[in-house]
């Protein structure tokens, strides 16, 4: 591959804008660490550069201040306006895992599909998967290894299902979604009515679970169905491993929700909300637009503005970490505050005789 080939894909976006030095042919993309003369390499930082002149991988992606100095050292150079986001278009682009590999045949023989389901030739579906009744497959989908499409589901174009996914009845999968291993979407949410004796009474959840386009659901992720309606996450949204959403919870567009998040149900996330590992929301909230969820957030109430939040009880950033910086001072202050009630004590004393 040449790296004038890469810049004429993606100069027209503006995300690789100039080849600088000869034209030069790659191998591989490889880390900075280890990469070696016949890789291609991306570096947004000038830490990289001493590595660079002594590696002199064929081609480097990188920001036009870091350029000249690999010029100079007669490296071809793709400059970028976004770094990152170069590293994850360019690799998809040419690098990507192939979810669309096959052995001569789109069904494999090992695979139950119901007689219903129209399966396009531009497909792949791999050994022990089970497709129930009526459901409707988009052009250029893969659906891996043990997974279980239940009836009456429908699933977008160049939707990619890995092994061992349960997409329960009804539920809609948009386009470009990716769900990884073991995650489920639409189980039954947790809904049950205790009677006088606090026995608890299942209320059936009836609802469908929507995941719109470019969505990704990490693996062991559980988003439950609608009590009555719709779960929906949103365009864009990107959820980690091991996160769970409740049922009738709304994820805004181009949310990030990392590790471990729980989302109770009924809440509505807003856009853009960024959640760190181990955040909980209770129900019935509402997390309005652009904000981020740091150190284990713990959200019991509505959050009205957009912004930095942490901890439990929730706090904004900068009142939070100044409230962890007294609080490493606790015991010593604590100490001090003894030493005063006995002078204290002492004085009075003195002041009684």
């Amino acid at each position: 591959m040449l790296a004038s080939e890469v810049l004429n894909t993606f100069l027209p976006s503006g995300l690789i804008t100039q080849l600088l030095g000869n034209d030069c042919a790659f191998d591989q993309v490889q880390p900075v660490e280890t990469c070696q003369s016949t890789d291609l390499v991306f570096a947004d930082d000038e830490r990289y550069l001493p590595t660079l002149m002594e590696k002199k991988p064929a081609v480097v992606v990188t920001t036009e201040a870091l350029s000249g100095a690999l010029v100079e050292a007669n490296v071809c150079v793709l400059v970028s306006s976004n770094v990152k986001l170069a590293h994850a278009l360019v690799r998809q682009k040419y690098t990507d895992t192939d979810f669309w590999a096959r052995d001569g045949v789109n069904v494999h023989a090992r695979a139950c599909v119901h007689s219903s389901v129209v399966v396009p030739s531009d497909c792949v579906i791999a050994a022990g998967v089970v497709i129930e009744a009526n459901v409707e497959i988009a052009s250029h989908v893969s659906i891996m290894a043990n997974t279980v499409i239940q009836s009456g589901v429908t699933i977008g174009v160049d939707a990619v299902i890995h092994p061992n996914v349960v997409v329960g009845w009804g539920c809609q999968i948009g386009a470009r979604v990716q769900l990884q291993s073991g995650c489920v979407i639409g189980p039954e949410g947790y809904g049950f009515a205790q009677d006088e004796a606090r026995a608890s009474h299942r209320i059936p959840q009836q609802g469908i679970v929507v995941i719109e386009d470019d969505v990704s659901i990490g693996a062991g992720t559980c988003i439950d169905r609608a009590t009555f309606g719709e779960t929906r996450i949103e365009r864009g949204v990107k959820i980690d491993n091991l996160c769970h959403i409740a049922h009738n919870v709304l994820v805004g567009e181009d949310s990030l929700l990392t590790a471990q998040t729980v989302i109770a149900g009924s809440t509505t996330i807003g856009k853009r909300v960024i959640t760190s590992g181990q955040t909980g929301i209770l129900d019935h909230l509402t997390v309005a637009d652009d904000v981020v969820l740091l150190h284990r957030a713990g959200v019991t109430q509505n959050i009205d503005s957009a912004g930095y939040y942490a901890s439990l009880p929730l706090q904004p950033l900068r009142t939070y970490t100044k409230n962890a910086v007294v609080q490493k001072k606790l015991v010593d202050m604590n100490k001090k505050v003894r030493q005063l009630e006995k002078q204290l004590n002492a004085l009075q004393t003195k002041l009684d005789e």
